[in-house]
């Protein structure tokens, strides 16, 4: 998929692939393909004259064959606001890393194209490329890192490949940790596989469960909030919402996790009628409180150890005004 952006919409351009054993129309596809509209939403697209295919007008009931060219002028006033503020933290000839809010997304999916971070980044400094080494959820905040040139990109994950990149975050979870004795601090780790939900109807929830993939995360208590745990959290392995899984798992999900914190038929009405949803069960906050604290790994040129931090003075200030 290609995006090329105007000042009135998105262009988002690609060539269509069968599902195999299967044929669709032109609605069957974008259906599938852009799951936040609706069979309603997309006709008035295709009435509107925004889906183009092979340079020709769409039509609801067209059938799709391989490698066609399809086209969505995507209306930019679709695309929700985010928070755009972002630090540039570390920068050299090939790396560049920003400590970013809790409301951005690192890049270009569903929703959001413009409102992104990799976006936001190339557009300020004039960037034509800029490669993706790791992401971070849009509701995480902290510290992320890029490559500017391809070579160096092909090193960084190399590093990653090896695990020779460790990540530290902070996480302020809804209760407090197992405490094994009075003399110690509570910390626990967790070896658990995790992969996709198979028992839930969201298509993007994991869960602990045998048929996923290898998972470690340890979690270490620094402060008492309350009823609140402030958390150091290390990963030793790179699944999708891993830190948010285990914690969930363990009984004392990141406080403001929607996915992990809500119930099924909870995070479904959120989705449905907002903020005001979250009000209604007094749920806190708008964010979940997960924050990526440090990077460390060696420099794909240098090969000198090189460490990334930021801290956790935004997610503690978001903590005390929500309380």
């Amino acid at each position: 998929m290609s995006i090329r952006m105007t000042s009135e919409h998105t262009e988002l351009t690609f060539h269509y692939m069968r599902v195999e054993g299967r044929e669709e129309t032109l609605l069957e596809f974008l259906l599938r393909r852009f799951r936040y509209l609706d069979d309603q939403e997309w006709r008035e697209n295709i009435n509107d004259q925004r889906i183009w295919v092979d340079g020709k007008l769409g039509r609801t009931n067209f059938k799709l064959r391989n490698n066609q060219k399809i086209v969505y002028l995507r209306p930019d006033f679709l695309e929700p606001d985010v928070d755009l503020a972002f630090d540039i933290i570390f920068e050299d000839d090939a790396l560049i890393a920003v400590c970013k809010s809790g409301n951005l997304p690192t890049s270009p999916s569903g929703k959001y194209y413009k409102n992104t971070l990799v976006s936001l980044i190339k557009s300020q400094f004039g960037l034509k490329k800029l490669y993706t080494l790791h992401r971070l959820d849009r509701e995480t905040s902290g510290v992320i890192i890029f490559a500017k040139r391809h070579e160096v990109a092909q090193s960084m994950a190399a590093h990653f490949r090896k695990n020779l990149v460790h990540k530290i975050y902070s996480a302020i979870l809804s209760r407090h940790l197992p405490q094994i004795s009075k003399t110690t601090v509570p910390e626990i780790f967790i070896s658990l596989p995790i992969g996709q939900d198979l028992n839930s109807k969201i298509r993007i929830k994991q869960s602990v469960n045998s048929q996923g993939k290898p998972s470690h995360t340890y979690f270490r208590e620094i402060e008492k909030m309350g009823d609140y745990s402030l958390v150091e959290v290390r990963t030793f392995s790179g699944r999708t919402h891993q830190i948010r899984v285990h914690a969930a798992h363990m009984g004392c999900s990141v406080v403001g996790d929607k996915l992990y914190g809500l119930p099924n038929d909870g995070f479904i009405r959120w989705l449905n009628e907002g903020d005001d949803y979250l009000l209604s069960q007094n749920f806190p906050l708008h964010r979940q409180l997960l924050h990526a604290v440090e990077i460390r790994f060696p420099h794909p040129v240098t090969r000198k150890e090189t460490v990334i931090r930021s801290d956790n003075e935004k997610i503690l200030k978001e903590l005390k005004q929500s309380s």
